[in-house]
C-alpha cells in the first residue's frame, strides 16, 4: 500500500475511534446521573471539561509539529486518550470521571491537529476535499458506534465496561502510528498552485519561524481562515449539543427507551453523517476545486436548510416526523464537514497548517461546543424542558449560515 493510501485508512480508523471515545458519554447520560447523582448541568460539564482541554492543548501541538515529528506526536495521542477513556472506567467519584476527560482532550487535541496537516502534505489542493470527506466520514460512524457502546453496553453489563471497550483498542493502534511515513512538508503545494486552481488567499506565512505572535496576527487577516472558523464556530456549537443531547432528549421527553433511543439516533448518524460527508466532499471538489468562496456557499446553503428541519425534529411529538426530519437535517449539517475543514486547509501554506488547524480548533470549540452542552443542560434544569434548550441548536445553524454567506460574499469582491 502507497504512503499516502496507508495515511488515509489509518488517520480515517482512528478518526473514527477518536468520536467513539468522546461520545460514549451520550449514550449513557441516565447510568452516569444515577451512578454519582449528577444534573444535567453536570452531564453537559463532562464534555465541557473534555473541550477545554482539547481547544488549549491544540494550539501547543500545532506549535510543535512544525519542528518535530508529527507521526510521533500522532501514537503518542492515541495512546493518552485510550488509556483516559480506559481509565474512566474505574473512576470511583464525579471528579475522578472529569480528569479523565480532560485527559482524553489532551490526547485527542494531539491526533485532531496533526491529522489534517499530514493529509494536506500527501494531497494537492484540488483533491483535498475528496481526501478530507473520508477523512470526516468516520465523525457519524465513531460517534453512532459511542451512542450504541454506551446505550447498548451500559444497560447490558454496566456503564463501566462500556468505557474499557472504547478505549481498548486505540492502546494497541497507536503504536502502529509511529510506524508511518512522514510526507514532506509542502510537497504538493507546488503542483496545486501551477495547476491553475486558485488558492484565494494562500499565504506562506513564512512569518511564522520569528514568533507566534507574527502567526497569530497572519490568521487574523487571513480573510479566508477568519470567515470559515467563525461560521465553523456556531456549526459546532450546534452539532456539539444535538450530539450530546438528542438521545437523552429521545428517551426522557418522547418515551423511547434507552436501547430504541441509542439505536435510532446511531442509525441517523451513521447513515446522514456517512453520506452528507461524503456528498459535500464530492460536491466541493468539482465545483470549488481549491477556491475557498464556492465552499462556503455550499456550506451556507446547507446549514441553512439544517436549521428548521432540526427545529421541527425538536418541536414536533410525532416519532416518525422527529426521525425523518433529524435525518434529513443531520445529513444537511454534515455536507458542510469536507469544504469547510478543505477551506481552512487551503487557507494557509504547507509551514502553517498544523498550526492553522490548531488555532482553528481553539476557537470552534472555546466559543462552539464547550459552552453548549453545558448551556443546554443549564436550560434543561431551569426549564424543565430539554427541548427548549436544544431550542439553541437550530439558532447555532442559522448563524453559521449567515456567517458563511457574508464570507463567501466578501472574499468573492476581493482583488
Amino acid at each position: 500500500m502507497k504512503p499516502a493510501t496507508s495515511a488515509v485508512v489509518a488517520l480515517t480508523a482512528l478518526n473514527l475511534l477518536k468520536y467513539l471515545d468522546r461520545f460514549v458519554v451520550a449514550g449513557m447520560v441516565e447510568p452516569l446521573k444515577k451512578a454519582f447523582g449528577a444534573d444535567d448541568a453536570d452531564i453537559g460539564l463532562l464534555t465541557s471539561v473534555f473541550l477545554v482541554s482539547y481547544m488549549f492543548a491544540s494550539p501547543l501541538f500545532g506549535a510543535m509539529a512544525r519542528s518535530l515529528r508529527r507521526t510521533a506526536i500522532l501514537g503518542a495521542g492515541v495512546i493518552v486518550w485510550s488509556a483516559a477513556t480506559v481509565a474512566a472506567g474505574f473512576a470511583g467519584g464525579f471528579g475522578a470521571l472529569l480528569t479523565s476527560r480532560a485527559i482524553i482532550g489532551v490526547g485527542e487535541a494531539a491526533y485532531a491537529t496533526v491529522g489534517p496537516s499530514i493529509l494536506g502534505d500527501w494531497f494537492p489542493a484540488q483533491r483535498r476535499s475528496t481526501v478530507l470527506a473520508i477523512f470526516y466520514a468516520a465523525i457519524p460512524v465513531g460517534s453512532a458506534l459511542g451512542f450504541l457502546v454506551g446505550g447498548l453496553v451500559s444497560e447490558s453489563i454496566g456503564w463501566r465496561a462500556a468505557f474499557w471497550i472504547a478505549g481498548g483498542p486505540g492502546l494497541v493502534l497507536g503504536l502502529l502510528c509511529f510506524r508511518l511515513t512522514e510526507p514532506v512538508r509542502g510537497a504538493m503545494d507546488e503542483p496545486a498552485a501551477s495547476s491553475g486552481a486558485a488558492i484565494e488567499s494562500a499565504p506562506t506565512m513564512a512569518t511564522v519561524r520569528s514568533g507566534r505572535r507574527e502567526a497569530l496576527w497572519t490568521l487574523a487577516t487571513n480573510a479566508q481562515w477568519m470567515w470559515s472558523v467563525a461560521g465553523y464556530t456556531a456549526y459546532t456549537f450546534s452539532l456539539g449539543a444535538l450530539a450530546v443531547w438528542m438521545p437523552a432528549f429521545m428517551q426522557r421527553e418522547r418515551g423511547w427507551s434507552p436501547e430504541s433511543a441509542a439505536i435510532t439516533f446511531s442509525g441517523i448518524v451513521v447513515v446522514t453523517g456517512f453520506l452528507g460527508t461524503i456528498a459535500g466532499g464530492a460536491i466541493d471538489a468539482r465545483l470549488a476545486r481549491g477556491r475557498a468562496a464556492p465552499s462556503l456557499v455550499l456550506c451556507a446553503i446547507t446549514a441553512l436548510v439544517a436549521a428548521p428541519l432540526l427545529m421541527l425534529a425538536i418541536a414536533t411529538q410525532d416519532h416518525t416526523i422527529c426521525i425523518v426530519a433529524t435525518g434529513v437535517g443531520c445529513f444537511m449539517a454534515f455536507v458542510s464537514q469536507a469544504p469547510i475543514n478543505a477551506a481552512i486547509l487551503n487557507s494557509v501554506g504547507s509551514d502553517a497548517r498544523a498550526f492553522a488547524v490548531g488555532m482553528s480548533t481553539l476557537m470552534i470549540h472555546v466559543l462552539g461546543d464547550v459552552p453548549s452542552p453545558w448551556l443546554v443542560g443549564k436550560v434543561s434544569d431551569a426549564t424543565g424542558s430539554l427541548a427548549k434548550g436544544l431550542g439553541l441548536v437550530p439558532i447555532g445553524f442559522a448563524a453559521a449560515a449567515i456567517i458563511w454567506g457574508v464570507g463567501a460574499i466578501a472574499l468573492r469582491r476581493r482583488p
